[in-house]
């Protein structure tokens, strides 16, 4: 019940359109603003009493045209709107990799960028992995589904010396005796 009311209000403020009319004193506001800091008189649009239709909201002085799309972000979707469940950041999947005591590793950012100027002692560093620190594990660990957080064991995995660490005490395999 609450998973449904939830998913339709989600839903009912993701399809609102935005406001037209508290945009257009701002826009104004703004054409304004532009009118008196531009010096050359012809890039100025001109002077309509009446309201701007919404064609006119979206031109900005000298010619230049505002674009519709919001900008790029990587964010968790804590809420889906099918389900209401949340959903893993795929971006995270394809960069790094979790172990099964939990770190996270990743590559070198730069690996195959202009390999002609660096040296042999630097290329053979770039070709290995790195640890991320405690709050980038933590950080990554959010941005993921408990599915991902579980332990994968995949046919021949190149990984699998680096998935166990026994020499520090937290992260021991338990031996049991029999």
């Amino acid at each position: 019940m609450l998973k449904t009311f939830v998913t339709s209000a989600l839903r009912s403020v993701c399809r609102q359109p935005p406001a037209a009319s508290t945009l257009i004193p701002l826009v104004l506001r703004t054409q304004r603003a532009s009118m008196v800091t531009l010096s050359r008189p012809n890039l100025l649009p001109a002077p309509s009493l009446a309201s701007p239709s919404p064609l006119q909201l979206l031109q900005l002085p000298g010619g230049l045209a505002a674009t519709g799309s919001p900008p790029t972000t990587r964010n968790v979707t804590k809420f889906s709107l099918i389900k209401g469940k949340r959903k893993t950041s795929k971006a995270v999947l394809k960069r790094f990799k979790r172990l099964d005591w939990g770190a996270w590793i990743r590559t070198h950012s730069g690996r195959q960028k202009k390999l002609f100027k660096k040296s042999g002692a630097l290329r053979r560093r770039l070709k290995q992995h790195v640890f991320t620190n405690a709050t980038q594990s933590w950080l990554l660990d959010k941005m993921v589904t408990s599915f991902w957080r579980r332990p994968k064991h995949y046919i021949d995995d190149p990984y699998r010396p680096y998935h166990s660490r026994n020499e520090y005490y937290a992260t021991q395999s338990k031996t049991f005796k029999v």
